[in-house]
């Protein structure tokens, strides 16, 4: 473990895992292994029946139980050789599905399994025979495959595979128990399936071993590249987060063509009614691929964007965002909480919907009150602040209200857990029904948002949870190699350690680097090194594969998309323009960056899902330092107060940048569709005072009674303005 690990104890090498989940893994290990002890010998020790021995064989590997049953004493009766050639049907049909992408070969496989079919049934009823049981074995192992990847691991579904495998256990047994006085030539299944799980397992410890001390070969490789680095440039170690900086003043800078262009497609996006869901990608079956990342992703870019560029302007952006708040309260977008609790938590009986407070679901209350966080900096609206203004109602069941306070303190009460990271998805693991799959991805963005909110508050909570969750990574989630884990199952001790690289781990450090500044140092030196100057990035797929959270999250696509996300947004944090600039000209290549031939103006990147735009927007719509300022710098009372652009011509005029000091404003326009003559309104000036303008049609204005002025403007292409106040 090496891009997060205390200078103190980087000399010493790395375990596989944490105390926390070794102790959690032997746990789970000495359990498997005594459940399948039990099963290969209890039958034998007992003298069981047949049909016991085919329901434990079922119990060891899903399916056993089904060959186990396979009798000597073939039958040749009509109703058995139909049975038997509907399962073949099934499994042919299964095979010809999965293949379908290459049709000419599932075509061929098809036509051929069909011919050997009829043969089969036709000439060689005891073949059909065994081919059904080893077809229903195969069929029974597929569904149990489907179960653990597409329920249980994508959908917090912990109940349809027990279900599969416990129902083909008993049919297996049914099965053996029609054989009845029948030799059984299979009936070694009855120990050798436990047997085979017991060295599979064993064989997944060994392969384990070898693959922790192949990654610490390259930990020590990068330590010594990274040694060099620091005594390079005079890098300094950083382990204590960035403290607030309450006399900076953040800034503000004009947005590229490329960035306003980008902006419109995300804000055309999130302005469509709110019952419509056009343009938006559907939920997959991925655990991804869902609605509510689009949201978050969209709403960070546009918060990104006003933040960066243009404080001082509400129109369409802001209108924007609030509708993104309006769809995160639609139960298309959080009721899926409902089902992954009562299935993933197998909570029957109280079956609570509520998905903020709970403590298995930061991928929906973190992600939100970072969303929250970044709106409120950018645009400094608080209306979210301390009135219940989120309200999630599944009938029948009672509607919970929430204000974004009491989401943050949920996230922090969250953040007590005995391994700091809290969980996405459920695993009914425990009394309290807190366990799961920890994301450090998903941690990472709610410490992000809890210190947006921190700057705004001038509260230390981040500050004070940086120790703990550096602490946590280092020991518990970070690989031999330096590169952080996509995620474990708390409680189990069970890691995905084989998926990470360099970009994931990017991603992760680019959300916390004023938090963990060493490891955002590390996280940029490692993916600077081996996938930008190794041109590694220009292979269109050289990031998608390496990480869940790799490939693209809309699509599932692998694509570079979120890696390219990850390393704008790593680069923007890190103060490095140059390479920003090189990840930004090679995304809009490999992505395909192009205008949208039925919305002039606006362009969006082709080849990227919905959210992965999202997020090529967070790190690509913003300036320098932006998410560090957001999370360091409390917004100015000035940008508050000051005067600010409320209305313009939408998409007609476009804003690229907008700043008050409290008393003036400076703007620069650019034009959406074709040069004109335009109104702009601007409120929260000093009511009837007198204004000059340079750069308008008229030299002075006046405002209203209630502090408005509209300004007229000719924009050709660029205007800039300035507003001061004539005193």
């Amino acid at each position: 473990m090496t891009s997060v690990r205390d200078t103190a104890t980087q000399d010493a090498a790395p375990r596989l895992r944490g105390p926390i989940t070794a102790r959690a893994w032997r746990r789970t290990l000495a359990v498997s292994l005594a459940f399948w002890t039990v099963l290969a010998t209890v039958p034998n020790l007992l003298d069981l029946a047949a049909p016991w021995r085919a329901f434990t064989a079922g119990l060891s590997i899903p399916g056993a139980g089904v060959l186990y049953s396979l009798s000597a004493q073939h039958h040749h009766a009509a109703g058995s050789v139909a049975v038997h050639a509907l399962v073949l049907v099934v499994g042919i049909a299964a095979l010809g599905g999965a293949l379908w992408k290459r049709r000419i070969v599932a075509s061929l496989l098809v036509v051929v399994a069909a011919a050997a079919l009829v043969w089969a049934v036709l000439i060689a009823p005891a073949v059909l025979t065994v081919a059904g049981h080893i077809a229903g074995f195969l069929i029974v192992a597929a569904l149990s495959l489907w179960a653990f990847m597409f329920r249980a691991i994508a959908r917090s579904d912990y109940v349809t595979l027990p279900a599969i495998v416990i129902t083909t256990a008993i049919l297996g047994a049914l099965l053996t128990h029609s054989t009845e006085g029948h030799p059984l030539p299979l009936a070694w299944i009855s120990w050798a399936a436990p047997c085979v799980a017991i060295a599979a397992t064993l064989s997944i410890v060994v392969r384990e071993q070898f693959r922790h001390r192949a990654a610490y070969r390259v930990g020590k490789q990068r330590e010594q590249y990274l040694a060099q680095r620091r005594t390079e440039r005079h890098q300094p170690v950083r382990t204590a987060p960035l403290p607030l900086r309450h006399r900076a003043l953040p800034t503000v800078t004009e947005a590229s063509v490329d960035q306003l262009r980008l902006h419109r497609y995300l804000t055309s996006l999130a302005m469509q009614p709110l019952d419509s869901w056009d343009g938006f990608d559907d939920d997959g079956p991925g655990p991804l691929q869902q609605y509510r990342y689009q949201l978050n992703a969209i709403g960070w870019a546009l918060s990104m964007f006003g933040y960066s560029h243009a404080p001082a302007y509400l129109g369409a952006p802001h209108q924007a965002q609030l509708d993104l708040f309006a769809r995160m309260q639609d139960p298309r977008v959080w009721g899926y909480w409902y089902r992954q609790n009562l299935l993933g938590n197998w909570d029957f009986r109280l079956r609570r919907a509520d998905p903020i407070d709970v403590p298995q679901n930061i991928m929906f209350t973190g992600y939100l009150n970072l969303q929250l966080a970044m709106f409120r900096q950018a645009t400094g609206d608080d209306r979210f602040e301390h009135t219940e203004a989120f309200r999630f109602e599944r009938p029948p069941q009672a509607a919970t209200d929430y204000h974004h306070c009491a989401i943050n303190d949920i996230v922090l009460r969250n953040f007590g857990s005995e391994l700091c990271l809290w969980a996405c998805e459920p695993v009914p693991v425990g009394r309290g029904r807190t366990h799961g799959l920890v994301f450090p991805y998903c941690n990472a963005v709610a410490a992000a948002g809890v210190a947006v909110l921190d700057a705004l508050n001038g509260t230390r909570h981040a500050a004070d949870l940086a120790a703990r969750l550096r602490h946590r990574l280092a020991t518990e989630f970070t690989a031999a190699d330096g590169d952080i884990i996509a995620f474990l199952v708390s409680g189990a001790g069970l890691s995905a350690r084989g998926f990470r690289g360099p970009a994931s781990t990017a991603a992760i450090a680019a959300f916390v680097s004023p938090l963990l500044p060493e490891l955002a140092w590390r996280a940029w030196e490692i993916l600077r090194h081996e996938w930008l100057d190794t041109d590694a990035y220009l292979i269109p797929t050289s990031g998608g594969r390496e990480a869940p959270t790799a490939a693209d999250w809309g699509s599932g696509a692998p694509t570079n998309a979120e890696p390219l996300a990850a390393g704008l947004l790593l680069a923007q944090e890190s103060g490095e323009p140059e390479s920003w600039a090189t990840l930004w000209a090679e995304a809009s290549r490999q992505l395909r960056f192009a205008p949208d031939p039925r919305q002039p103006g606006v362009w969006s990147f082709e080849r990227a899902s919905v959210h992965a735009n999202g997020m090529l927007g967070l790190g690509g719509l913003g300036r320098p330092y932006a998410l560090t300022d957001m999370m360091t710098v409390p917004r100015p009372a000035a940008w508050t107060r000051g005067p600010r652009i409320v209305a313009v011509p939408y998409p007609a005029v476009l804003v690229a940048k907008a700043v008050t000091d409290g008393a003036g404003l400076d703007a620069v326009f650019r034009q959406g569709h074709q040069p004109g003559r335009f109104t702009v309104r601007i409120d929260q000036l000093v009511p009837q005072r007198e204004y000059a303008v340079l750069g308008g049609i008229d030299a002075i204005v006046r405002a209203d009674d209630r502090g408005r002025a509209d300004l007229t403007i000719d924009l050709a292409d660029r205007a800039a303005i300035t507003v001061r106040p004539t005193w």
